[in-house]
């Protein structure tokens, strides 16, 4: 069975991923180097998405910082808890904001910062390509 969406290119996706959690989960503002289809199968998740164009207003952490920083696609915004004296250029980001439900699917191109919280217990599957 080909489960794969047809959105995701004539090539299919390049990755598969699961992301299991419980309430209160979190994933820190980062962004990906893949186009990313992200369906949500059970539970609720907030999703905040920053244009490519805030990067110089992101903080993105230095290879030195963390384990995180060796990668070079985390910022070190604390989302939903910023600290604006320490990131004063973070208070003035646009950004979007949604919440996922079971059967909802976002499209976030590749480079989008984006960060994430699990509502309550929560399944989500996302798709690289």
């Amino acid at each position: 069975i080909d489960a794969s969406p047809s959105l995701c290119g004539k090539d299919g996706p390049s990755h598969i991923n699961a992301w299991i959690g419980t309430g209160g989960t979190r994933t820190p503002l980062h962004y990906d180097s893949y186009d990313n289809l992200f369906v949500q199968v059970i539970g609720s998740k907030y999703v905040r998405l920053y244009p490519p164009k805030e990067t110089q207003n992101l903080y993105v952490m230095k290879q030195e910082s963390s384990t995180y920083g060796k990668q070079g696609n985390f910022s070190s915004v604390d989302c939903e808890a910023e600290n604006f004296s320490l990131h004063p250029k973070a208070k003035h980001s646009k950004y979007t904001e949604a919440v996922l439900f079971p059967g909802d699917a976002l499209f976030i191109p590749c480079r989008q910062w984006h960060y994430l919280r699990s509502c309550s217990s929560s399944a989500s599957v996302n798709f690289w390509f």
